[in-house]
């Protein structure tokens, strides 16, 4: 499977650099880090379903992005950047994230967004890359991606040490990065939180006592027949 999306990426790749007017690089497509198993099978299923697409220009058309005509007007969602030409590594984690979650997990398209990143910066409007919400439009489980496992762990701890602090502002806060993230957390108060990266995952429920959140750490993230159930 990775041998297989590589040589996509590369064709896709290429193919974007002439849409631009781009020589390739002669060393060809820089994947870093190196694809992982799951996310090789879930990005080729996610195109086999059509449920995402990527054009000439490296952009991505999906029904999980939010509508054209949604207000704000959503931010543009690419798989390849054309200044410099190169992977944006963390969206292709994403999408397989986000095919994973529909074909493995049983959510349904309208359940799961994608939230695509602001220009100036990695973390997205909402603080989290995925959102999936139930029908009723609650917000069930926060997905955030990154680049590592050791970058998961951070932001645990981060989130963990917001926790322990009580309110705070932002700027009187030690974790800036995150800081966002954990009061997007207190304000939807989700039932579980799925981090992954290329090499690892960490799945935790959510547990509430007031403003304090209480993450617990689970084998594996539920799937939607069993949360229907709760």
């Amino acid at each position: 499977m990775k041998a297989l999306l590589e040589a996509w990426l590369q064709d896709r790749f290429a193919a974007t650099c002439e849409t631009f007017g781009q020589r390739v690089p002669l060393s060809g497509l820089r994947i870093s880090p190196p694809l992982s198993e799951w996310e090789a099978e879930y990005f080729l299923l996610g195109l086999k379903e059509n449920l995402f697409a990527v054009d000439e220009q490296g952009g991505v058309a999906s029904e999980l992005l939010a509508a054209a005509d949604a207000s704000p007007p959503p931010a543009s969602y690419r798989l390849f950047s054309h200044e410099p030409p190169r992977l944006l590594r963390e969206n292709l984690c994403q999408l397989a994230a986000a095919a994973r979650l529909i074909l493995e997990r049983g959510w349904l398209k309208r359940h799961v967004t994608l939230q695509p990143s602001r220009p100036e910066h990695r973390a997205t409007a909402d603080g989290f890359d995925l959102l999936v919400r139930s029908l009723a439009g609650r917000i069930l489980i926060l997905v955030e991606v990154k680049r590592s496992r050791l970058e998961l762990e951070k932001l645990i701890a981060d989130l963990r040490a917001c926790s322990r602090r009580g309110p705070h502002a932002p700027e009187d806060c030690g974790f800036p990065l995150n800081h966002p993230r954990h009061e997007f957390c207190l304000a939807t108060q989700p039932d579980y939180l799925w981090a992954l990266a290329p090499d690892g995952e960490i799945c935790l429920e959510v547990r509430w006592e007031g403003n304090a959140l209480d993450l617990e750490p689970l084998a594996s993230l539920p799937p939607r027949s069993r949360l229907e159930l709760e």
